[in-house]
């Protein structure tokens, strides 16, 4: 977003906790970074044995917080908007209200208090506490709320994550939807449809991606000559749902993985499945989709937004597995491949017409 920003001559500066080489390809955007405490925290990490450093809680607390403040210190007068993302943006938007800039609160995800209310329930289903597993506490909640208190506008990712803020009581002209793009040099087709039909699955395998419904539905419709492959770190959580499948389809798990694996992978799949309680918007969707591959995603899925049932994907309600079984049937049966991109050209536009008109 950054890069298309920065050619259609609407960025300032991109702002980052990370050192520059960690970024990647940055030609033509102005980086202005601050990663001491990046780089403590990762050697920290790396190198000092778990008993003999802090939590690390509290070392990604340090690092983050100390981030936002430099940025609020660090701002330019001149500029229209900053852009911060929740947790990350008091120290931020403070900076912003002394220099009379406008302050826009980026929400890949929906508010905290729904990530919550949606996935603790699965926690405790597999006798998990779910603070153990996630940093957000009072603390926390009360330091989103003044955040949200000192935002002039919300960028959303979706039309779930922009419904779920009307429903916490902030005002829809208030909230830009603008979704997410994926990298085309490394996100393309290139492959057949596989005549093996392959279920590819991408994201932390966690409870919040709700396997168990997936794993419902092979075992309801499924068939030995399907496969599916999981890409991504296991957190351990579902361990109780994989240990109870008995279906016939046979599972692979491949763990994290470079992008451009992970598009090979997807030029090689037959569909992308997410199952998701919770997901803001769930980038593997673009990602998927300029591969080729139709997506087969929940209803709390926000990239359901680029869906057209049965013409690139299918969209069935969170939790049942069998709308999901009825959808992956479908699609063993009418193989296609996708023929349109989302980049981000389209993003950065929207992006641009919205602030303009919130300027005029």
């Amino acid at each position: 977003m950054a890069r298309e920003l920065a050619g259609a001559g609407a960025l300032g500066h991109y702002y980052s906790g990370y050192p520059s080489w960690k970024l990647g390809a940055a030609d033509g955007v102005s980086l202005r970074v601050h990663s001491f405490r990046t780089n403590v925290v990762y050697g920290l990490h790396k190198f000092v044995p778990k008993r003999f450093r802090p939590s690390s809680r509290s070392l990604f607390l340090w690092q983050d917080r100390g981030f936002d403040r430099w940025v609020g210190a660090h701002l330019d007068a001149d500029a229209d908007f900053v852009h911060a993302i929740p947790g990350q943006a008091l120290g931020t938007f403070r900076g912003a209200r002394r220099l009379e800039v406008k302050t826009v609160l980026n929400h890949a995800t929906g508010p905290v208090r729904d990530w919550v209310r949606i996935v603790e329930p699965e926690y405790e289903r597999v006798g998990l506490n779910l603070t153990d597993h996630c940093p957000y506490d009072s603390e926390y909640f009360a330091r989103e709320d003044e955040e949200y208190a000192l935002a002039d506008f919300h960028c959303a990712a979706s039309t779930v994550v922009r419904d779920q803020l009307i429903a916490r009581g902030l005002p829809r002209e208030r909230i830009w939807v603008v979704p997410y793009g994926a990298e085309s040099e490394i996100f393309h087709p290139g492959a057949e449809v596989p005549e093996e039909f392959r279920i590819i699955f991408a994201g932390q395998v966690c409870l919040r991606k709700d396997l168990r419904t997936l794993l419902t539905a092979l075992s309801l419709a499924g068939a030995a000559k399907w496969r599916v492959d999981f890409y991504g770190a296991d957190y351990g959580e579902c361990a109780q749902d994989f240990a109870a499948y008995r279906g016939a389809v046979p599972l692979h798990f491949h763990g994290p993985v470079a992008q451009r694996e992970l598009a090979a992978a997807m030029r090689g799949g037959s569909v992308l499945v997410l199952p998701s309680l919770e997901e803001g918007f769930g980038l593997v969707v673009p990602q998927a989709l300029n591969c080729g591959l139709p997506c087969v995603v929940s209803d709390r899925v926000g990239a359901k937004d680029f869906i057209r049932p049965r013409e690139n994907g299918s969209i069935f309600p969170v939790q049942n597995a069998e709308a999901l079984a009825a959808e992956l049937t479908w699609w063993a049966a009418h193989p296609k491949r996708v023929t349109e991109t989302f980049g981000w050209t389209e993003p950065a536009r929207r992006l641009i017409a919205l602030s303009n008109a919130a300027l005029s």
